[in-house]
């Protein structure tokens, strides 16, 4: 029977980074609003253990407003989960500013298993430069932890990107986003250009139609037990800790909320890629949100 994916984003909203174009650096988060994300990710961890076998619970991904991974409880918690036999995969989207020493260092301290550990990790080419970038993502390769790498196709960025694309190594997946705000399509030459780089750029540019049918067992779960379907979603009708629970027999299960959804278009990757028909499952794997391709890419 196939297992679920959750997605879990905190009350944190803050980022070590300091990018023009972001808001999340521009609010420095308080003890006491530390402390709660802190408290709302160590309840969720504890009700995730609790509910791994019933939900079918197989992968989970946290997908901050912000950098989470600085804050030690994050790969402590992540450690635990991946401690679950029904465990096949725990990640985060992370712009990978601490040490790659220290971070595994934690997460096996708690038990951490390497081969379930993913990393979707963003470049950030205004608060760091690609040989740092690059060496970080070399680090987790060596250490067997697989991981993705990838930034916003800024066409003033072109050149930065395709050093980085050099850099890492020739299997490593270098996805690219689609620029929000561009306010212009793309050139010929710049969708070539980014083509080169990520061969599944185009998807990134497709519209894609919302359609909730396809939407089925997935679940998007914020730090206050707040649903929603998908990262973009409506918020849903029951919390997380409120998940209606049956008789099967003699063995309880947890459905998943009816999915709900007022979007015209999935616009992001997190939105689409988690579809029942996303056509590129063949190649991402059971897992496809974490963005880490089963396949070859070279």
């Amino acid at each position: 029977m196939e297992k679920h994916m959750i997605l879990y984003r905190g009350s944190l909203k803050s980022c070590n980074y300091h990018c023009s174009y972001c808001p999340f650096s521009k609010h420095p988060m308080s003890k006491r609003e530390l402390s709660r994300d802190r408290e709302q990710w160590e309840s969720f961890v504890k009700s995730y253990q609790e509910r791994a076998v019933s939900m079918r619970l197989g992968a989970l991904m946290i997908v901050p407003y912000g950098e989470a991974m600085i804050h030690l409880w994050y790969p402590e918690g992540m450690a635990r989960i991946s401690g679950l036999s029904e465990t096949d995969a725990v990640g985060a989207q992370t712009n990978l500013s601490f040490s790659v020493k220290e971070f595994l260092s934690c997460y096996q301290q708690a038990g951490g298993e390497k081969q379930k550990l993913r990393l979707w990790a963003t470049f950030h080419p205004e608060m760091t430069d690609v040989e740092e970038f690059a060496e970080k993502c070399r680090e987790f390769r060596k250490a067997g932890i697989q991981i993705c790498a990838g930034g916003v196709g800024v066409p003033e960025n072109l050149d930065v990107l395709e050093q980085l694309r050099r850099k890492l190594p020739k299997d490593m997946y270098l996805w690219i986003n689609k620029m929000d705000g561009l306010r212009r399509s793309y050139t010929k030459e710049e969708k070539e250009a980014f083509l080169r780089i990520d061969p599944y750029f185009q998807e990134e540019l497709a519209l894609v139609p919302a359609d909730v049918s396809m939407c089925q067992g997935r679940l998007f779960v914020e730090g206050d037990g707040r649903l929603r379907t998908c990262n973009i979603g409506l918020v849903l009708d029951k919390r997380w800790e409120e998940l209606g629970r049956e008789m099967d027999g003699a063995r309880r299960t947890e459905s998943f909320p009816e999915p709900r959804c007022s979007r015209k278009q999935c616009t992001c990757y997190l939105a689409y890629a988690g579809r029942k028909d996303f056509k590129e499952k063949g190649l991402f794997g059971a897992y496809p949100l974490f963005r880490i391709p089963e396949k070859n890419l070279t």
